[in-house]
């Protein structure tokens, strides 16, 4: 009986697996696969022809030069304070999360249970509820409105510093840290000579993870910047579509930011984040799966 039952068993198990990355897929993949076909169709393609219906070149080519060329080469400039802000806001947070979560994993001291404690709060705060403090502090320090306010303010990385010392206590081999230790290594040499080479994992793991959060921040920057020229591309993108009137039932104006710029708009967004992730996947797959058992 058992014998017959263990391969039913068996194929609806993998009929369910199959069924959910059939839905992720759909659920997922289509949106996605619609928003690059459109970003190549002309607006009365995207309003008269099917939804996946392939557009041209030319339309394309129009499309990529009205929302590049706008407001001499505005864009490019918002792309530019992305990239910018994101870089600087990964190397802060690697700087703190890496050596802090190390510390509170391997190291005993007064206070660290509360230190550990503030840092799970700070994670699961929203991230909007802390905007306002945060503005608060870069105003005082009379940093808002400017490159290093928003790359010190994008470094707050609490979810970094948990990820880091989930790894570090319990994928740290102890028996190579004790030899190190009798071989002379202070805690220093430890940190830099053992535990980083180590975590390559978990350090692609927040790399990542920062520069999604500070990519596609939008609410800290619209709050932190005020002029125009220092905006982000989720910032200077909505406040340009919203200013075309691309996706409101307002009368057309000269502004050639239409429903095929938006749709361009959106895919320079979220392409980065798409190649960052296919070109580190394997380090944030290992880094991921980290911590599942013990080393």
């Amino acid at each position: 009986m058992s014998t017959r039952t263990a391969p039913i068993r068996l194929n609806l198990g993998r009929l369910v697996v199959y069924a959910t990355l059939a839905f992720a897929v759909c659920f997922y993949g289509i949106p996605l696969l619609w928003l690059f076909i459109a970003g190549t169709r002309s607006e009365s393609s995207l309003l008269s022809d099917p939804p996946f219906a392939l557009g041209t070149w030319e339309a394309f080519s129009r499309t990529w030069s009205n929302l590049t060329s706008y407001n001499n080469f505005q864009i490019v400039s918002w792309a530019t304070n992305s990239l910018i802000y994101s870089v600087g806001g990964v190397l802060l947070s690697l700087v703190a999360c890496i050596p802090g979560g190390y510390a509170l994993a391997l190291s005993e001291f007064r206070g660290r249970k509360l230190i550990l404690l503030l840092t799970l709060i700070a994670m699961i705060t929203p991230s909007t509820a802390v905007v306002l403090p945060i503005f608060l502090e870069m105003n005082l320090l009379g940093l808002s409105n400017t490159y290093a306010g928003m790359i010190l303010a994008s470094g707050f990385f609490p979810f970094g510093v948990y990820l880091t010392y989930v790894y570090f206590s319990s994928s740290l081999p102890k028996g190579v840290m004790d030899s190190a230790r009798v071989d002379g290594c202070n805690r220093f040499q430890l940190f830099t000579r053992i535990a980083l080479p180590l975590a390559r994992p978990i350090i692609a793991l927040v790399a990542f993870f920062s520069f999604l959060a500070i990519w596609s921040n939008y609410f800290l920057a619209f709050v932190l910047l005020s002029d125009d020229k220092l905006y982000n591309l989720p910032v200077g993108l909505t406040a340009l579509v919203s200013g075309s009137g691309a996706l409101s039932n307002l009368p057309s104006n000269d502004v050639p930011i239409k429903k095929p710029e938006v749709v361009l708009a959106a895919i320079l967004v979220v392409l980065p984040v798409l190649l960052i992730f296919m070109a580190a996947q394997r380090f944030v797959r290992s880094g991921m799966l980290s911590g599942a058992e013990k080393g």
